[in-house]
């Protein structure tokens, strides 16, 4: 079995590309991505490989993988490994990138924001409701309620943090498009 390590991840969807970059600096010296990890990946020891990473957000319908993943194979990209609706690809250095203009890009960061904003909604939400009931209750069921807001607004904060992070990259990605356009 190939020692393998642990490389933590800056946060997609605040430095996709510094993660992509950070794995293939890894790779370079023979660290090779494996699979995700709770915030972040695992690396296995193996050869050194000149490659670049991408990552795609799409969420696979039951009987569409082989297609997907075959379009990428089609394209130079391997598939590496996947978690939810993310999929990481590897290819040769000077590959024709995955997302190569606007339009595409702009399509990921759709994608990629419906469940997060219907996440961070969720949570603010309940957040809400819980400091509600947490102002109107007394006693023990408070402290209960308590424990409960605190760890409503310590999954809040982060889903918003993201929200913005994707909302923010969505207006560059316009401002992109609006300059190409004129």
């Amino acid at each position: 079995m190939a020692p393998t390590k642990y490389l933590m991840s800056n946060g997609l969807a605040f430095s996709e590309n510094k993660d992509m970059e950070k794995l293939r600096k890894k790779a370079l010296k023979g660290w090779n991505l494996k699979k995700f990890r709770f915030m972040g990946y695992e690396l296995e020891k193996g050869e050194c490989e000149d490659v670049i990473f991408s990552i795609d957000y799409r969420k696979l319908q039951p009987g569409e993988q082989v297609e997907y993943f075959d379009m990428f194979s089609d394209s130079g990209w391997e598939h590496v490994c996947s978690s939810h609706d993310m999929h990481i690809f590897k290819a040769k250095k000077g590959t024709i990138p995955i997302y190569s203009d606007v339009e595409t890009s702009r399509d990921k960061l759709e994608r990629l924001g419906k469940p997060v904003q219907a996440y961070t909604v969720f949570m603010l939400a309940l957040t809400v409701i819980l400091w509600t009931a947490m102002t109107l209750a007394s006693g023990f069921v408070q402290t209960i309620v308590e424990w409960i807001f605190l760890t409503s607004v310590v999954l809040a904060v982060p889903a918003i943090m993201t929200t913005m992070a994707i909302t923010y990259h969505k207006w560059k990605n316009r401002r992109k498009y609006k300059m190409q356009q004129g």
